[in-house]
């Protein structure tokens, strides 16, 4: 279990206390309204930040475990480790999930999205449900 389960409980707990809100009002609730969208927005972004967090450990260790073999690639894989840093995200995706094409593919379209989210502040639909796209990232780094 990774800090996106925390992230999830928090986030779900603020929706709650974000609706009370709302259902205690019984005028305008624009602003409300507005916090909501932020506050979609800005966990959705979080979670996005921990879980390339994740994917920056797990490709990590797998390069690690790479560089470490006793096998002739092992050079290459420690040339690479040497400019891990350097190494973008979508890559290290690539190194992850490269037996399952249907979840980079996936993943491929979502970190496009992300950016627009990132640069535009702007919630991609089908995140509408953030505690529930928490989870599935949750689970993609349980599948790592």
């Amino acid at each position: 279990m990774s800090r996106l389960s925390e992230t999830q409980a928090a986030y779900d707990r603020i929706v709650q206390l974000l609706d009370q809100e709302i259902r205690k009002r019984s005028g305008d609730t624009k602003d409300l309204d507005r916090y909501r969208r932020i506050l979609d927005v800005a966990f959705y972004l979080l979670g996005w930040g921990q879980f390339e967090y994740l994917v920056r450990q797990e490709a990590t260790e797998f390069i690690d475990g790479k560089a470490n073999a006793q096998t002739v690639e092992r050079h290459a894989w420690a040339f690479l480790k040497q400019s891990l840093k350097g190494f973008p995200v979508r890559r290290q995706l690539d190194m992850i999930f490269h037996t399952n094409h249907a979840v980079r593919s996936r993943l491929q379209k979502d970190y496009s999205v992300r950016n627009e989210a990132a640069h535009d502040y702007k919630l991609p639909p089908y995140a509408k449900d953030i505690s529930e796209w928490l989870q599935r990232l949750e689970e993609l780094v349980d599948n790592f």
